[in-house]
């Protein structure tokens, strides 16, 4: 038997096999028949079987498996699976093979893929996920486990590079202008989230402060080595070309999921002084790197779970930027400060996060027919640095 699975199937297998430890060959094929053996035919129990030989099952899969075809007349006819045709627009070796079994599409195509049915925002964070040395969950990507410390299996360059090669693809046009906004080395959800929103256009509900460098060192040498605790310093991200970025400090720097004294609520020794630890960390990496020049914002989990937190993080970022690297952002704030923009932004924040208020509202936002003042129902013009903003 041999299957090429795509779309979301294809993601929700590739986040098994890269939270399993498991590498890309970088070896590259066309797109074929999906066959079993003769007089044979794709059954429920066959498509389980070669979705258990790369570590998961159907009852795993939310709803048909999605497949992909090079012809119609190559579909495979079942109630389990959802068929793509690809007869034509593919590029040559557009397959990656798992395993004698299994092959599905090569992260460039799949990000394409997902362009025809993901929100930018959502299609950006999986490109970020692809670039980055993090694996969601692939059963429950909102609110399971994340796979940290694994390697990146494309680069932005490559997304970019592919998006720009390929022709008449479904999914395309919206795939080339989010893979404008990919960063490569986003080490966890929550920092791709932030720089995510940070790249983002005005026009898509982001806040466009410019490109974004994600875990970039910074050594000391010479004169400060004296001031600093630890030579060596990675913040988050940094803006581009500028001395201003952003650090994410989440639960387990403030002992979320610790557990307490025999639910008196409060923490054991051992975690308190874990708890201590970490905060004195993070104080003295700010000190270290504030030393050499660079104004690096701490973002916690409240400030995106507060209404209007991160757009108040930004706005501060945006104020050192021009203080401290003579960068212009009046447009920015002024459409910063539309109440009914900033409100949309907020539910997008909100329905990107785990728990369940953001699958509620990421489920309302799907199911908006027609979307109500969203960022479309709006046009927003700038001449000669003045913004009008109509309602479509």
């Amino acid at each position: 038997m041999r299957i090429t699975f795509n779309k979301l199937t294809a993601l929700h297998i590739l986040r098994v096999w890269r939270s399993s430890g498991r590498t890309l060959t970088a070896d590259r094929h066309g797109l074929e028949t999906s066959m079993v053996a003769p007089g044979r035919y794709w059954t429920r129990r066959r498509i389980n079987a070669c979705l258990e030989s790369v570590g998961t099952s159907l009852s795993s899969v939310h709803g048909r498996v999605q497949v992909m075809v090079p012809r119609p007349g190559a579909r495979i006819r079942s109630r389990t699976a959802r068929n793509t045709v690809y007869a034509r627009g593919l590029p040559a070796a557009p397959i990656t093979e798992l395993n004698s079994t299994v092959r599905i599409p090569r992260p460039e195509l799949l990000f394409i893929e997902l362009g025809t049915i993901m929100s930018p925002i959502a299609q950006l964070l999986v490109g970020l996920e692809l670039c980055g040395r993090f694996s969601r969950d692939a059963r429950d990507p909102r609110d399971g486990t994340t796979t940290f410390g694994i390697k990146p299996i494309t680069t932005a360059d490559k997304i970019r590079s592919y998006v720009s090669a390929v022709h008449d693809l479904a999914g395309l046009e919206q795939s080339r202008r989010v893979a404008e906004w990919l960063m490569d080395e986003a080490w966890s959800p929550q920092e791709a989230l932030l720089n995510g929103l940070a790249r983002m256009p005005l026009h898509e509900l982001g806040y466009e402060l410019g490109e974004l460098q994600l875990n970039p060192r910074f050594i000391v040498r010479g004169p400060l080595l004296s001031l600093v605790d630890k030579k060596s310093r990675v913040p988050d991200s940094l803006v581009r070309d500028t001395h201003v970025g952003f650090n994410y400090d989440g639960g387990p720097h403030f002992g979320e999921d610790a557990p307490d004294m025999a639910g008196t609520g409060l923490l054991d020794s051992n975690t308190a002084t874990n708890m201590r630890k970490a905060v004195v960390a993070d104080k003295r990496r700010d000190r270290d790197l504030l030393v050499q020049g660079l104004a690096i914002l701490p973002v916690t989990k409240e400030d995106f779970y507060d209404s209007g937190g991160i757009d108040r993080v930004m706005l501060q970022a945006m104020s050192l930027l021009e203080r401290i690297d003579q960068r212009d952002y009046s447009k920015h704030r002024r459409v910063l400060r539309r109440p009914k923009l900033a409100e949309e932004r907020q539910r997008l924040i909100w329905s990107m996060l785990p728990g369940r208020r953001g699958r509620e509202l990421s489920q309302e936002l799907a199911r908006r027919e027609p979307p109500e003042a969203t960022v479309e129902d709006y046009d927003i013009t700038f001449d000669n640095g003045k913004m009008t903003i109509k309602r479509m």
